[in-house]
């Protein structure tokens, strides 16, 4: 399965881990060797390294398109949280092991107790990751909600610039540090660099960003909103793409914020969501004046580029709620040029959304097998779904994901064969 995908995320957790902090801790062995403060080597190559992945997670944190296209946004902000708990961790033993006093303590300690404090609120605001795997905190979260909003978690997260300046300042405040020039180098490089590329993204790249206005809002179910925005210049989206959307004259809605595009009418310009109104960025979407600006960032994802990589595949799709939009625009898309089998589930009726449509495509189309159901897929469907060739996309919350990959496994299925997003941040 995207053979090209585990080679490129592998690589890329190399070269985070491994690769990019080694010009500072080399120059700081070298540096340091013979003198006083050798003994202090490990703890600074600690807080080095800790400096390198703060960098490289803002970098991430801006979403770099040729970065999604390699290893997918979802795998991005994995490795944006690991790499900034870690970062932290290292932090906390650099400060253990040594001692400063005066504004080299200050610094260093305003920027560490700045991460903690972003690292715990992000872990329940921001990780979806982590609260759906810990039904507790998930619950905290729902609950916390109501009193931290949507923007207020995207401007407690830009903290970290904060915490990441006084790292800066508390290191250029150190002698015997600076006075080491091919650390300051590379340690000035690496700053610069990061520089850039945040203010190349919130200015160059914002002037790319697609802008339209709302053209269309419907309510699908009771929960469900779909979203048609026609944009003012022609773009490519491709089907199972999301994008980041804002609406930047109403109020509570100026952050941009991520959603799966269910089709893109090219020749009319129109992009169209369905979106589930259920967060404070979301809830209060059906009452969008229509005509109201729109800013579309994206899009994003790889399900389509991991659904051309297996053309000679039997295609199986297996959705569950408004997790299987990304899968109904692939359906849509893809129905005259393969064989697909679609599954879909929901604990709804209603949230069976564009239900006609597919059972229209079905019965005009015998390559096109759909179904769907109420409740749970059972072992016994999923062995009936079993087909060596198949290549199986799975879509929906990730406590689904994990059941239907584990259930398709059992089943027979390798875990090369299946694949899909968590769109969970």
């Amino acid at each position: 399965m995207l053979k090209s995908h585990k080679y490129w995320l592998g690589l890329f957790w190399l070269v985070t881990i491994f690769i990019l902090p080694l010009p500072l801790i080399i120059t700081l062995a070298h540096g340091l060797s013979g003198t006083i403060n050798q003994s202090e080597l490990f703890a600074s190559q600690l807080g080095s390294i800790a400096y390198v992945w703060m960098l490289f997670s803002i970098m991430v944190s801006e979403k770099p398109k040729w970065l999604d296209s390699l290893i997918g946004l979802p795998e991005m902000y994995f490795t944006h949280g690991v790499m900034g708990c870690t970062a932290i961790l290292f932090s906390f033993i650099h400060k253990e092991l040594l001692h400063s006093y005066g504004a080299i303590a200050l610094t260093g300690n305003i920027a560490l107790y700045l991460f903690i404090g972003i690292a715990l609120y992000s872990i329940i605001f921001l990780s979806g990751w982590i609260t759906s795997h810990f039904s507790l905190l998930g619950h905290i979260k729902k609950k916390l909600e109501k009193i931290f909003r949507y923007e207020t978690s995207v401007w407690i997260h830009k903290l970290n610039l904060v915490a990441t300046l006084f790292v800066f300042g508390h290191v250029i405040l150190i002698d015997y540090i600076r006075s080491l020039s091919s650390f300051m180098f590379w340690f000035y490089l690496y700053s610069i660099l990061t520089a850039c590329v945040y203010i190349y993204m919130k200015t160059i790249k914002k002037v790319l960003y697609h802008s339209g206005k709302l053209i269309g809002n419907q309510k699908l179910s009771h929960n469900i909103t779909e979203l048609r925005i026609h944009i003012t210049h022609r773009a490519s989206f491709k089907a199972g793409d999301y994008a980041f959307i804002s609406f930047p004259e109403v109020s509570g809605m100026k952050e941009p914020h991520p959603f799966s595009i269910v089709n893109y009418n090219s020749k009319k310009r129109t992009l169209t969501f369905a979106i589930r109104n259920q967060a404070d960025f979301t809830k209060n979407i059906n009452h969008l004046k229509l005509g109201s600006k729109v800013i579309i960032d994206g899009s994003y994802g790889r399900l389509y580029h991991a659904v051309k990589e297996h053309e000679s595949n039997d295609l199986i799709l297996i959705g569950s709620g408004i997790g299987s939009v990304p899968l109904i625009s692939l359906a849509i898309n893809l129905q005259n040029s393969r064989p697909i089998t679609f599954i879909r589930i929901a604990s709804k009726e209603e949230d069976l959304i564009y239900e006609a449509e597919l059972i229209n495509i079905a019965n005009k189309n015998t390559k096109f097998i759909y179904h769907s159901q109420i409740g749970r897929l059972t072992p016994e469907q999923i062995i009936k779904l079993y087909s060596k060739e198949g290549f199986y996309l799975i879509g929906g919350s990730p406590q689904m994901m994990r059941g239907t990959k584990k259930l398709l496994m059992n089943g027979g299925v390798n875990r090369a064969q299946i694949y899909g997003e968590k769109f969970n941040f």
